[in-house]
């Protein structure tokens, strides 16, 4: 994976295995938004767009400071 600077926004895509609607009911979704928010709030993120699909995410983001998108997710 190339790696890009930090201040860069990246894309972002998360599908579910074998692209099963997993994502399909609302309280799942809301808690990937709750996640989200929590991230933004923390100043680990910034977010600018975002797409929920039943079955793979997007995501249009960068890390605030010296974090990483890598690093948001331990």
């Amino acid at each position: 994976m190339e790696k890009y600077p930090i201040y860069w926004p990246q894309f972002y895509t998360s599908t579910i295995l074998e692209w099963k609607a997993l994502l399909k009911p609302a309280k799942y979704k809301d808690i990937i938004i709750q996640s989200l928010q929590h991230l933004i709030a923390k100043k680990k993120i910034t977010l600018y767009a975002f797409v929920i699909m039943d079955n793979h995410i997007h995501l249009i983001w960068h890390a605030v400071g010296d974090k990483t998108p890598s690093a948001n997710t331990t």
